[in-house]
């Protein structure tokens, strides 16, 4: 395993990917806020004044939207990272096996380097076992940014493929 600099390209992936998933990161927060905002207003209005700690109520109920909020956006965090620091990682290796779990694709590499990396289940029938593989991840967050058994990127012909 290689580290090298990040290219311009895989700089666009990853911010790419960081504005597709803080999108769906902002949609649940400002459900979450409506749902917390609709319950704590509905108890103002009918049962409590708020000399009976309403504030205190609101206060909890922002600091409980804190850690979903954190849970949902920690994956973006280590991409935003891995651009910051703009490292990569290249993993070549003949020594790995593709798996399935609950819709759910993986390479596992074995050997000195054990990686377990998440990939798109449309890549399993493009990639030949018997073959070895070449693949560049994020430093962090391990978001696949170069997949490969020989010069063509794997990941460039899904995306071909899907157009």
């Amino acid at each position: 395993m290689t580290e090298i600099e990040l290219n311009n390209n895989d700089k666009l992936l990853i911010k790419a990917d960081i504005k597709i998933s803080m999108m769906l990161v902002l949609i649940v927060t400002i459900g979450f806020i409506i749902l917390i905002g609709l319950i704590l207003g509905i108890m103002f209005i009918f049962s409590t004044r708020p000399s009976d700690g309403f504030m205190t109520r609101c206060l909890k109920g922002v600091g409980l939207l804190f850690i979903p909020f954190l849970g949902l956006s920690w994956p973006n965090i280590l991409k935003y990272i891995d651009l910051k620091k703009g490292k990569k990682l290249i993993i070549e290796t003949d020594d790995y096996e593709v798996i399935n779990k609950k819709d759910t694709a993986y390479i596992l590499t074995h050997g000195y380097n054990k990686q377990k990396i998440q990939i798109d289940n449309r890549l399993i029938p493009l990639i030949k076992s018997s073959q070895p593989l070449t693949m560049e991840i994020s430093r962090f967050a391990k978001s696949l940014l170069y997949i490969s058994q020989d010069t063509e990127n794997l990941l460039n012909k899904l995306n071909n493929d899907d157009s």
